[in-house]
């Protein structure tokens, strides 16, 4: 956007004072922003890690996963070494074992890749009890 053939030029002391109010308006501006994204990350992480896991979206935890981010905080975790299971900034999990045939996967994962097994069911030892027969 150009302000130059639409104000007055006395000497061009009025551009720069235009150019000079417009930079600092944005940097405020920007700099409130970064504040106030900075604060909500901080809240979001004062929460239990299981709570944030479960208030993730799907799609942008898989997205962040693919890039070596952590889904939480968005900061690098060494994903392909085999080992890191949580993350070593905010403590969230990331990696978990699958309940039938115990393999490594996401822990955003809805399957298991290895055996599909759905991650909303019951590991093996999980199963509950029936109840008792009440006798009359």
């Amino acid at each position: 956007m150009e302000l130059v053939p639409y104000l007055p030029s006395y000497g061009g002391y009025v551009r720069y004072l235009v150019g000079i109010v417009l930079t600092l308006l944005g940097g405020r501006y920007a700099i409130q922003a970064l504040q106030g994204y900075l604060q909500r990350q901080q809240q979001a992480e004062a929460q239990p890690a299981p709570l944030r896991q479960r208030e993730m979206d799907y799609d942008l935890a898989q997205t962040r996963m693919t890039k070596g981010v952590c889904p939480g905080c968005e900061r690098a975790v060494e994903i392909k070494d085999g080992k890191t299971d949580f993350c070593p900034h905010c403590g969230l999990c990331l990696f978990d074992h699958c309940g039938r045939c115990n393999a490594r996967k996401n822990a955003f994962a809805r399957y298991c890749f290895s055996c599909g097994a759905s991650a909303l069911q019951p590991a093996a030892g999980d199963v509950p009890m029936p109840k008792p027969a009440v006798l009359l």
